[in-house]
């Protein structure tokens, strides 16, 4: 490994610091050195859209993993996760110490940002490398999947998105709320290609034509979907996983077009309180008993080698819309933009 100048002059000391570590907190605090036989401990805030089933199976984990640590949690939808943390940073500092989200494109804005800083877990080199930030501000630690789901008694049910716009499914179709989900933005961000030019939202301009309603987030579409207001949908398999376990008539379709595998990021914050623990707390939700707990959730785990959720499909047996930075980006910076053209074109349409 290359250093750079400044540290190789500080080589010759090293000895004398090789039982200590520093820790560095929010941005102007002081450098805490702690020693490496200390074992991580304290509260470590972790701000989350993932479903409550999800955490209370996952918190008495890494309780268990590490005694010291106390995992506290805020959870929402991505979007007001969101909106909760740049608040408080607006505000001069969060106690938010790790982001798991489901809005792969607030990760490239916020890392841009200086928000995030840079950890490699120990097992991230095993995840795919179009799920992880090749400079280590995030990883994904779940991957959730957006499929089309239709109601058991339709006999004409669609195989692949694009044929949504098709007169046959008029008044029939919905989708959740891109303003307030963020696996429905990601939805929205394929559908457009990512961009605000007439051309990219004419498939989308069908569907406000054929009476698509959008509200809500994906436990709104799974119900429309069981009562048969709106009998086919696009949602997010582990909601219709999670209901096959109650018998429910809504029926996952995985779609010929390609369904979207949608990353689900871990992050550690930049001004983070804590970040010895929330480092620990970091690899244990990518070690393979953090990743299984996501299997359990009905997700896919980061971690290829694991098996797919109870009831689905493997993921590498499935059509999927490929990811590349390139659109990543394009995303992060228009997402005002693409959120605008929405609201004006679809939102709360029924």
């Amino acid at each position: 490994m290359s250093y750079p100048r400044a540290v190789r002059h500080l080589l010759p000391l090293l000895a004398l610091l090789a039982a200590c570590r520093v820790e560095l907190g929010p941005p102007g605090a002081r450098a805490v050195v702690t020693s490496d036989d200390e074992a991580p401990a304290g509260e470590v805030w972790i701000y989350t859209s993932m479903y409550q089933s999800v955490i209370d199976q996952v918190d008495p984990l890494i309780r268990e993993a590490l005694p010291g640590v106390e995992p506290q949690w805020y959870q929402a939808g991505s979007e007001k996760v969101a909106q909760r943390v740049e608040a408080e940073w607006d505000a001069g500092g969060s106690k938010a110490c790790l982001l798991m989200t489901s809005d792969p494109f607030w990760y490239a804005a916020i890392t841009r940002q200086d928000r995030l800083q840079p950890h490699f877990a120990p097992n991230v080199l095993q995840i795919d490398r179009g799920m992880v930030d090749p400079s280590g501000y995030w990883a994904t630690a779940r991957i959730s999947l957006l499929v089309l789901g239709a109601h058991e008694d339709v006999s004409d049910a669609p195989t692949a998105i694009g044929q949504l716009g098709d007169p046959d499914y008029a008044g029939r179709v919905s989708i959740g709320d891109p303003l307030s989900s963020g696996t429905m933005f990601t939805l929205l961000s394929f559908l457009t290609e990512g961009k605000t030019d007439d051309a990219s939202w004419s498939f989308v301009e069908e569907l406000r034509g054929q009476g698509l309603v959008s509200a809500g987030g994906n436990s709104s579409v799974l119900t429309r979907l069981e009562t048969r207001e709106r009998e086919i949908g696009v949602l997010l398999l582990e909601n219709l996983l999670k209901a096959a376990e109650k018998d429910s008539p809504a029926k996952p379709i995985y779609p010929a077009d390609g369904a979207i595998a949608v990353p689900g990021p871990i992050a550690l914050t930049s001004d983070c309180p804590n970040p010895k623990a929330a480092r620990a707390v970091y690899d244990f939700l990518l070690s393979d008993p953090g990743q299984q707990a996501m299997v359990d959730g009905n997700m896919y785990a980061g971690l290829p080698h694991l098996p797919p959720p109870k009831g689905a499909e493997p993921l590498d047996a499935i059509a999927l819309r490929p990811w590349d930075t390139a659109f990543r980006e394009r995303v992060a910076a228009d997402k005002a933009a693409i959120k605008e053209r929405f609201a004006e074109l679809v939102s709360g349409a029924q």
